[in-house]
C-alpha cells in the first residue's frame, strides 16, 4: 500500500498540464518502472479514465487502486495521486495573491506552456503508433478532430458517441 502510496504522489507531484500531457509520464512509472500494469492494460484504462469526467491520473489511480486492493486501494491511490496537486495549488495561490505582479510566477507559467505542448504531441504520437490502423479508426480520428478543432463540438459528446458505436459493434 505504501509503494502505490508513493508511486501515484510521485505522478502527481511531478505531472504538469493535466490530461495527455501527463500520460507519458504516468505510463513510464506505472508500465516501466513499477510494472504494475502492461501496455495494453494501461491503453485500457487510459480509455477508461477518459471517459470519466475528472482528472485523468486522479481517475487511473481510482482503477488501479481498485484492481490492486478493492477501496483501501482506491482510497491510498487518489490520495497519493491528488495530494500533491493540492498542496502545491494552495501555496501557489497564496503566493500568486500575496505577488500577484510577481515576474517568477509569471516566468514559471510561461516557461510551463511550450513542455505542456510537447508532452501532449508526445503523448498523441504514442497513442497513433498502438491505433490499429482500420479504415474506420481513422475517419473517427479525423471526423473528431474536425469535430473538435472546427466545428467546436463537445469532445464529450464525441467519447460518448465512441462509445455507444463500440458497444453496438459488440
Amino acid at each position: 500500500m505504501l509503494k502505490l502510496f508513493l508511486t501515484f504522489f510521485k505522478i502527481g507531484a511531478f505531472t504538469f498540464g493535466g490530461g495527455y500531457a501527463m500520460v507519458p509520464l504516468i505510463q513510464d512509472e506505472l508500465v516501466k518502472k513499477q510494472k504494475l500494469v502492461s501496455e495494453e492494460e494501461f491503453l485500457d484504462y487510459l480509455s477508461i479514465a477518459q471517459s470519466y469526467p475528472g482528472v485523468l491520473a486522479a481517475n487511473i489511480s481510482i482503477l488501479l487502486g481498485y484492481r490492486i486492493n478493492g477501496i483501501k486501494g482506491v482510497l491510498v491511490c487518489l490520495l497519493g495521486a491528488t495530494m500533491p496537486s493540492f498542496c502545491i495549488v494552495i501555496a501557489l495561490a497564496y503566493l500568486y495573491f500575496a505577488n500577484s505582479s510577481s515576474k517568477i510566477l509569471d516566468g514559471f507559467f510561461r516557461g510551463v506552456n511550450p513542455v505542456v505542448i510537447a508532452l501532449i504531441l508526445y503523448s498523441f504520437i504514442k497513442m497513433l503508433e498502438k491505433l490499429p490502423k482500420t479504415k474506420r479508426n481513422i475517419i473517427f480520428l479525423v471526423v473528431s478532430f474536425v469535430a473538435v478543432a472546427f466545428l467546436n463540438i463537445s469532445p464529450i459528446y464525441l467519447i460518448l458517441l465512441g462509445g455507444v458505436y463500440s458497444l453496438c459493434l459488440k
